[in-house]
């Protein structure tokens, strides 16, 4: 797999900033908090399709996955199995998305 790191990322529903890696292409949304039971507090707030967080509804350009490992949260949007594969295989199963 090919990793680089392409920047930041805000999104409202995380109360933390995030990066964006490019993984072959494809671009991963990783959230780093410093506790891990903040992080587990966030992703309480997914919802099982990945389609809400919190009170916020979402409409992404395509298909969310969420992971989440310790102080990680992790979002791909897209349909890419490698990507997805790769993901599980270093994360562990999604928490949340389709």
């Amino acid at each position: 797999m090919n990793v680089t790191q392409s920047g930041e990322i805000t999104q409202t529903f995380f109360s933390v900033k995030g990066r964006i890696i490019n993984v072959n292409g494809e671009d991963v949304q990783v959230f780093e908090y410093t506790k891990i039971a903040d992080a587990d507090a966030e992703t309480s707030l997914v919802s099982p399709d990945g389609s809400s967080v919190g009170t916020n509804m979402i409409t992404w350009i395509s298909t969310p996955h969420f992971f989440k490992k310790e102080k990680l949260i992790i979002i791909y949007i897209g349909d890419n199995n490698n990507i997805i594969n790769g993901l599980e295989k270093a994360l562990g199963k999604q928490f949340a998305g389709q």
